[in-house]
């Protein structure tokens, strides 16, 4: 029985070297993430709006409720973000607002979870926009199609001015995360 445990620690150090490979081979792979992920748990985005109740809301006044609207967007712009994603590489899902073309290649842009984002309604909370950046352009086929973005996740707050034709003013979008992106590939679960 002596002799067998010592036949097979060869054989043992080798499947350990191999499972340590084989976790270094993944290692590099970036963490897919979801939106909510951006968010700090504790954080409500809600909250201005939760104390009141439907009545309540319904009876605000017009000045009552602007200054209900700019309070809780205010809150939305100084969202917290989740500093362990600080350098971390990662994989998002979501929707591009092009902000930069270089002929007709996709250079800057805004990465948002849901369509219509910033465009047709509020922007989301801060921790809810990825301004990302490209080294080399990509061609983007359509803004109506969702598709990942990966590399290296940086907390930096940024103001963009979006501007859409026919509109006089332009919409100030805050931002709290920014990319360095490698890859834009088409969204496919």
């Amino acid at each position: 029985m002596k002799h067998l445990k010592v036949a097979h620690r060869p054989l043992l150090l080798m499947l350990l070297l191999s499972c340590f490979s084989w976790h270094g081979a993944f290692a590099d792979e970036p963490t897919k993430i979801d939106w909510e992920s951006l968010m700090p748990q504790d954080w409500n985005p809600n909250q201005v709006f939760d104390d009141l109740t439907d009545d309540q809301y319904y009876a605000l006044s017009d000045s009552e409720l602007m200054i209900l609207e700019q309070t809780a967007q205010a809150m939305f712009d100084a969202a917290p973000v989740v500093d362990a994603f600080e350098g971390m590489q990662v994989k998002v899902p979501g929707f591009v607002l092009p902000l930069e073309f270089s002929d007709t290649l996709l250079k800057e842009f805004l990465l948002v979870p849901y369509y219509g984002a910033c465009i047709h309604t509020p922007p989301p909370p801060a921790n809810q926009i990825i301004h990302g950046k490209l080294k080399t352009g990509y061609k983007l086929e359509s803004i109506y199609l969702p598709v990942w973005i990966t590399g290296t996740l940086n907390i930096s707050r940024s103001q963009t001015q979006l501007n859409e034709e026919g509109v006089a003013n332009g919409l100030e979008v805050q931002s709290a995360y920014s990319m360095n992106v490698e890859l834009v590939e088409p969204y496919i679960e």
